[in-house]
């Protein structure tokens, strides 16, 4: 009872206060929070659009992505794509007795676009989250607009990678976020990549083995806090699993685990 109390009050305090919490940073998306929630500029999958909407220009056929979170805080998310398409929903909750349960629902719907169409050597992308929150039984919603750009450049050595994002452009309850972004994705199935936000910083490195086995690693700087995050994955055929370990220096590592479609 009392680390869920303790967990509660960690989130209300280091996000600012009940207006400022949000389901959408809890870290959704097991292969995005493998390496750290580094994602920006990766973007890829259903899951892509929680990290920078841009993504959804760049898939390919039809994507379902779908993670619950196990930890101190229960919470999951389920989010479909097609191209330049993608929306999706998810679900934060605790309990510390009557009076102290928190919930909150959201839902997040965008559409990408690619401006290399128009002589811009750049992905761009719109989306909107939509999110309801109760806690001690008293109710708020809140509305807010994400805008990202994505660029993709081939090089030598690779595939270089820059984004740019706005999250949650608030209507109200929400405080923007702001994210400059970069990753790098070698011919041999290296990958590194960097997001410095408003909130955090986040590094990732990861591995991939013929395309059907990823491992991953990060490290997230966040409140003065130091968070570690590795991660596992693997594809068969159509289908996709994943799994993310996310350290807390106060509260037990919460896990994530991740499946995925593709058409």
């Amino acid at each position: 009872m009392r680390r869920v109390i303790l967990a509660l009050g960690l989130v209300l305090v280091s996000m600012g206060g009940f207006a400022q919490v949000s389901l959408f940073d809890m870290g959704l998306g097991a292969r995005a929070m493998g390496l750290g929630g580094a994602y920006a500029a990766l973007a890829a999958g259903a899951e892509g659009l929680l990290y920078n909407p841009a993504g959804l220009a760049q898939i390919r056929g039809i994507n379902v992505d779908s993670t619950v979170l196990a930890g101190w805080v229960a919470a999951g998310y389920v989010g479909a794509a097609l191209p330049s398409f993608g929306a999706g929903l998810g679900y934060l909750g605790t309990s510390a007795g009557e009076n102290l349960g928190y919930s909150q629902l959201g839902f997040l719907a965008g559409f990408g676009l690619d401006l290399r169409n128009l002589g811009f050597p750049l992905l761009g992308g719109v989306a909107l989250r939509y999110q309801s929150t109760n806690i001690a039984g008293e109710g708020s919603s809140s509305l807010g607009l994400d805008i990202g750009v994505l660029g993709r450049f081939s090089s030598p050595f690779g595939e270089l990678r820059a984004a740019l994002v706005i999250r949650e452009l608030s209507f109200g309850g929400l405080s923007p976020e702001f994210v400059l972004a970069g990753a790098w994705l070698s011919p041999f199935g290296v990958l590194a990549s960097l997001d410095l936000t408003s909130e955090y910083v986040a590094l990732g490195l990861g591995w991939s083995a013929l395309g059907a086995f990823e491992i991953r690693a990060g490290l997230r700087q966040e409140g003065g806090l130091l968070r570690i995050a590795l991660g596992l994955g693997a594809s068969f055929g159509n289908y996709r699993v994943d799994y993310a370990l996310f350290t807390h220096p106060l509260l037990s590592p919460s896990h994530r685990f991740g499946f995925g479609v593709r058409f």
